[in-house]
């Protein structure tokens, strides 16, 4: 007969060995898993202090392109890109590129603490629904969902590019680089637009079907000659009415002088 202390050492040596045997599967989980990639990132929150309007009138943006691993987005005042590294619930950023427009001191401080606090960035995870990144001790920013449906007709969302302005003398405008005239409506409320060789800022207001456009703020550089600049602005600063046709923005001027029409894609210009 086999003691019993024996017996009690035998079956731990063999739990043991059967432990020892079972492989551990170790998963690691990319952002984009998570759904990171489908959405672009609104930002709450940096360092604890909430960003939402109206403490912020424009909110900084996060995009993640996995193919290219690159992060991209509106950073307070200008656009910016980034690579990024991530493995599990490790990310971090590399060296910031932007677009170099001055803004109002406000919005530059907070440009700087936004992408402060991605080269900051050690990990991340998900938080009721929300993105958050940290440091290696602390949550330095959050993050919601960007819920707009870019499918359907909306101001806000993606660039408008300028296709044309029809004026009721029968004439019309028309910029041979549609790409180079644009205009970005933005949940806060804001406006970003490229005017050619300039850009500029500045707010919008909607009330039904009305829509009023300010710009605030402006790069000065000199566009070449035949620059349709001072056109588009004037037509901007002269908004009245807006509607949508078969996906484009239209925006009737004041006075019934005219219309100015924008489209998402130039493969949707007939």
């Amino acid at each position: 007969m086999i003691p019993r202390k024996l017996l009690s050492a035998l079956l731990l040596l063999l739990i043991l060995l059967i432990l020892s045997c079972h492989k551990t599967e170790i998963v690691t989980i990319e952002p984009w898993v998570m759904g990171f990639t489908d959405a672009e990132w609104l930002l709450v929150a940096v360092n604890g202090v909430s960003l939402l309007p109206p403490a912020a009138e424009r909110i900084p943006s996060l995009k993640f392109d996995p193919a290219k691993r690159e992060a991209s987005g509106f950073s307070g005042c200008n656009n910016y890109f980034s690579r990024y590294e991530a493995d599990g619930s490790a990310l971090t950023f590399g060296p910031v590129g932007a677009t170099r427009m001055a803004c109002p001191e406000t919005e530059m401080n907070l440009e700087t603490t936004f992408l402060q606090a991605l080269e900051n960035t050690r990990t991340w995870r998900m938080m009721d629904n929300e993105l958050v990144l940290l440091d290696e001790n602390e949550v330095i920013a959050r993050f919601k969902k960007n819920n707009i449906d870019k499918t359907k007709p909306g101001i806000t969302g993606p660039a408008w590019q300028w296709i044309q302005t029809y004026y009721n003398d029968d004439t019309k405008v028309i910029p041979a680089d549609p790409e180079n005239y644009t205009i970005q409506f933005l949940e806060a409320g804001n406006v970003t637009v490229k005017a050619d060789c300039n850009m500029k800022g500045g707010t919008f207001t909607l009330e039904d079907k009305r829509i009023t456009i300010q710009i605030t703020h402006s790069t000065m550089a000199v566009c070449p000659e035949g620059s349709l600049e001072d056109a588009f602005v004037h037509g901007l600063s002269a908004t009245a009415i807006y509607f949508f046709n078969d996906g484009d923005l239209y925006i009737d001027l004041m006075y019934d002088s005219g219309t100015m029409r924008f489209s998402r894609s130039l493969t949707q210009v007939r």
